[in-house]
This record gives structure tokens, sequence and C-alpha cells, in this order.
């Protein structure tokens, strides 16, 4: 589809005839950037944006402010880096110290691609004086390197969740249009610190990310799909195929949506297909190879890795439309909210703890278990990391000491109310439980059959991320809603709206005991969701994300009463929780268990066996 349409590119006007700082040849610029602080990213990236500010003012012919560029980009690229590890896994509403490093990281980014652009226009308007340089070749590889940073830009507010900066879509697609005029989008360019790569490749990176949903995947994850587009993205294209699943219009500010949309229904002339065929083809290869290795993660770099779950969410984003299920209807209501799996199984069972949901209410350990009373234990026992947790903590297999006894020794003086919480006494424990499990009031903004959009208007306790379990109750209702959070979306100086999916109208919350080599493990949270006729789902188990597979045999208690399962398919898994299908153990495997319930549960019970 051609496009006569202008490029419509912002650059700022060169006024300036000298440059303050070192002489603009690419040898001095490489010798001032070696002396920059390597310590101090926030140095560094402020001092880079003096300079490229003040460079992108300063009359230069195209090749020597390339140089320069290509001089000091190393330092800006691990500038870049470094101020983004700072900025993640932090709260929705960033302290002031990494909100500050992200604004000045997405300010760098910015600056650095405007002095790309201006390289790549003057190699165009300029192109008869330039000596000794080919000048498509310098316009191809500047616009590589504007629209990488752009890109860049586009990357750290997915990584925020937070919405597009204006004119950030429209500065990457007309630098991609600038390209396809002068028929560079296919030239291959030696990226530098990425490797070969061309124009097109370059600019559909960021737009592939955005089709592959990034607000329904937890930050370290979307690092991995980012670093999986720059190893694979090359598979896909732009494609005058009429079936591609996706478009872009490059005269907008807009990141591409499915083909079929209304806003492509004109068919305007800045549209682009993009055929997402190829990639979906080779991801599905991988993803078979990942099951085939029993489903491991395809590992990048030791801190770069893509999980099985995620390459799924990816082959089936990229594959398919995706059409919402309900209408939504603008409410206006508070709702009780309570986040993790700790909290959804406290609430859940009647703000009953762990122990109680074991064995009852009221549950009191046996003498011989209190720490107090028997200080052999102390040793073996130590807290449940999940009391405590955040959501998005991983199980160890801990199990709580009960710290309850009347009196213990010692000399050490306390008042009542601090001996009371170390303690734990019974009189106090309620108590302690609503101080371990909290829940919160959260307005609804909108609401569906399937879910609901919450606006968190005070500060979000730690860090919410998409994945994660939560729990959903309504002021009329006395029951909780088991539900995940699929979307997360921070709204500059407003709330931060949450999306919520319903997962069942009811949990049952369980312990769950694994089958082991070395008999059964201590019991560990799990909650049991009823089958639901209406879609044909079958019972399933929600577990932690860690330690729990296909295949795997499990006894299930509650209030005394056990059953023997066995894990079958893994029907969904998050960041923070999977849920698998399971069945009822048959005859056999049970008196296996009972016999594997004997088996000593830690090398001590086989020490006190012998003497």
């Amino acid at each position: 589809m051609t496009d006569k349409a202008p490029v419509k590119l912002r650059i700022p006007r060169q006024d300036l005839t000298t440059f303050s700082h070192f002489p603009l040849t690419g040898a001095d610029a490489a010798e001032w950037a070696s002396g920059l602080p390597v310590t101090s990213a926030r140095e560094v990236a402020q001092t880079l944006v003096i300079i490229l500010g003040e460079l992108n003012r300063v009359v230069l012919p195209a090749a020597e402010r390339y140089a320069v560029l290509e001089a000091i980009r190393p330092n800006m690229n691990v500038a870049v880096a470094s101020l983004s590890r700072k900025v993640i896994n932090q709260p929705l509403v960033m302290p002031d110290e990494p909100r500050q490093l992200a604004e000045l990281s997405d300010q760098l980014l910015g600056i650095a691609s405007t002095a790309y652009t201006l390289v790549a226009v003057h190699a165009l308007r300029d192109r008869d004086t330039l000596v000794g340089v080919n000048p498509a070749r310098l316009m191809c590889e500047a616009l590589q390197r504007a629209i990488d940073l752009t890109a860049g830009k586009i990357f750290q507010h997915f990584l925020l969740y937070q919405p597009g900066e204006n004119r950030a879509w429209q500065t990457l697609h007309q630098l991609y249009h600038l390209a396809e005029r002068q028929h560079l989008t296919r030239l291959r360019v030696d990226d530098g610190h990425e490797g070969i790569t061309t124009v097109q490749a370059t600019w559909l990176r960021p737009l592939l990310l955005s089709c592959c949903k990034p607000n329904q995947v937890r930050q370290g994850d979307l690092i991995a799909m980012f670093r999986c587009l720059l190893e694979w993205g090359g598979e896909a294209e732009t494609s005058e195929d009429e079936e591609a699943l996706f478009a872009v219009d490059i005269d907008a500010d807009q990141p591409p949506t499915y083909a079929k949309s209304p806003r492509f229904a004109d068919q305007p002339a800045g549209m682009r297909l993009l055929d997402t065929s190829a990639l979906v083809v080779h991801l599905r290869a991988i993803a078979a190879e990942s099951e085939e290795n029993g489903r491991r993660d395809v590992v990048f770099d030791k801190d770069v890795r893509l999980h099985h779950h995620i390459l799924l969410h990816m082959i089936e984003a990229l594959s398919s439309v995706s059409m919402r299920n309900f209408h939504r209807t603008p409410v206006q209501q508070k709702l009780h909210v309570t986040l993790g799996l700790s909290n959804a199984h406290y609430f859940s069972a009647g703000r009953q703890n762990f122990a109680e949901v074991l064995h009852g209410k009221g549950y009191q350990p046996p003498p011989g278990e209190r720490v107090a009373g028997n200080p052999f234990l102390v040793a073996q026992k130590r807290r449940d990391p999940w009391v405590e947790a955040a959501p998005d903590d991983i199980f160890s297999g801990e199990e709580q000491a009960q710290p309850d006894a009347p009196e213990a020794g010692g000399d050490i003086a306390v008042d009542p109310g601090t001996r009371a919480r170390l303690l734990r006494e019974d009189d106090n424990a309620p108590m302690a439980d609503a101080e371990r499990f909290r829940e919160y009031s959260i307005k609804s903004i909108n609401a569906s059959p399937g879910g609901y959009c919450l606006a968190w208007e005070e500060s979000p306790p730690g860090i919410i991320r998409s994945g994660d379990l939560i729990c959903v109750r309504e002021d009329d209702h006395p029951n909780w809603v088991l539900a995940t959070i699929r979307w997360v979306s921070q709204l500059e100086g407003k709330s931060t709206l949450v999306g919520v999916e319903l997962l069942s109208p009811a949990a049952e919350p369980w312990g769950a005991r694994i089958h082991a080599e070395s008999g059964l493990s201590e019991p560990i949270r799990v909650l049991l969701l009823p089958e639901i006729k209406l879609v044909a789902q079958p019972p399933t188990l929600i577990t932690p994300r860690s330690g729990f597979r296909e295949g795997q045999g499990l006894t299930l208690l509650h209030h005394g009463a056990t059953r023997n399962v066995r894990l079958q398919r893994l029907v969904a898994a998050t960041g923070a929780y999977s849920q698998f299908e399971f069945r009822e153990a048959a005859a056999g495997q049970a008196e296996e268990v009972k016999e594997a319930r004997g088996l000593p549960a830690s090398p001590f019970h086989s020490i006190w066996s012998d003497i």
C-alpha cells in the first residue's frame, strides 16, 4: 500500500556554532566518555542528557555527528540498563527516587533518539556533500538507532504499566516511514550490542510486544518477552495478505491492533498489515521442545529466562483474536479485597488459620509439639513464610511453630502485650491473625459476569502484579470469590487500575502434603475449586507456583479428614500460582501413601529412633 503523506518528525533548530565540552570528533568523544563515573548510572545519565541536549543544537555535518554519538552510545546503553534495573520490582505508586530515575531514563532515551534522527535527516538533506560516506548506509544506521531508542521508551512504559507517552508511537512509526520512503527497511544493519538486524525488525519489536498484552505479564516476564522478540521477532514482517491478524496506522499515534478492528474499516493510507504466522510457528516449535524437556525455561542469560507459560501466552496472543466475553457495566461500589494465596486461604476458611483448617476450629497442638515445652523442636521447626508472605513469595515448605506454653524460661522483662504477641497466646490469637491477614476496601468502577475493574486510589500494599491471586467480597454478600489479577495499569496522578478475572464463586481451603521418596512433606496451603458445569470445568486445585507438577501424588487435609489425589493436566499457571486438574488416587496408591506416612519426615526423626 502506497502512502504519499509527508513524514512528521520534530527536531530542534541548530542555533549553536560552538560546543563547550570536547572537540566534536569520534576519538575525542570516546576519550571524554571514558572518564564518566561508571559506578553512578544516575550521574552518567544526567551528564549525557546535558551533553546531548547541547549537541542537538550545534551545527555539525551528519557523519561527524554520527561518529560522536557512536562513541558515547555504549555509556548510554549501560546507564539506561542500570536505571531500568532500579525501577522494576517497585510498588505501582513508586517512591520519589525510582520515579525520578524512570523519568531520567525516559528523558535520556528521547533526547538520544532525537540526536540520531538529526543524523538521518541531515544525511538525506546533504547527501550530495558527504565525502567518503555512503549516505544511504549512514541514514539507515541512524534510523535503526533512533527507532531502537524510541522502542526503549515504549518498553519502559510497558514495564511500569503506564500509558504510553504522547507522540511516542507516532515518532516510532514516522521514523520507520522515513526509512520506508528511502527503501531502507530491509537492509542489514550492525547494531553493535544486539547483533545484525534491520530497520523493520527493530520497528516490529515494540509492535509485537504490544500485541502480546504486556499489561497481563509480570515485569520479569516482560523483560524476557522483549528479549525473545529480539531473538525471534525477525520471523514477523509486514505483509499485503488480508488474512494478517494485526495492523497498524503509521500516521497515527497508536499501537497496533487487530486488522478487523473498526479503526481500519476504511483502510487508511498509513495502514500496514503485520504477519505473525511465521513467528507463531517458530514459537510453537520452541514450546514443543520445551514440553519434551519437561517444560524447561528458555534461558537467554543468567538473569533472563522465558518461562513456559509465558511462551504459551505469547503464542495465544499472536495467533488468535481475543474478544471480551462479557459486556462491562459501569458501577460505583465498594468491594472487600484481600491479596495472595495465604490471605485467600484464611478468608475462604471463615478466618481460620492454617492449623485450624487442618485440624478443626480451636485446635491446640499437643504438648510435645509446643516449642516452649520441648526445646528440641526449635531447630527443626521455624516460622511459616506464608503467614506474612507477599503474594509473590515462593513456598519453602516449613511449618510454623506454636510457642503457646504458659511460661517460658529466662529473665527477659517484657510488657504483657509484647509477651502475648511473642508467645501467640490463645486469647490474643484472633488479633494476631487480624494483623497478619488484611483486607482492603476498594472501589469498583465497572463489572461484568467475568470480573471487575478496580480503582486502587490509596497506595497499594507492596507490589501488585498480574497473575496474583485475589479474593473479592461484596458488602451484601458473605462469601469470598476467588479471582486473579489479569492486568494492571498505572495512571499518572490518578488511581491504579486493576483488572480482575473471577476464577470460582467458591474456594475450599485445604492443606496438601506432597508424596516424595523420603515421605510426606509438611502441609502446604492449597485451594480446591469445585466443578463449574456451565463451562464444563472439572474440579481443580490451586497450588503455589513452586513445588507442584503434573503426575504428583498429594494427600489433602481438611478438619482432620484426608483425600489422596494425583495431579493431572496443568490448566493455568502464572508467576504466583498453578491450577491443576486432579483425580482421586486408586486404592493401591492410597495404601502406598499410608505406608509412606510412617517414614521419617526429616533426618532428625531417624536419628532419634536409633538412640
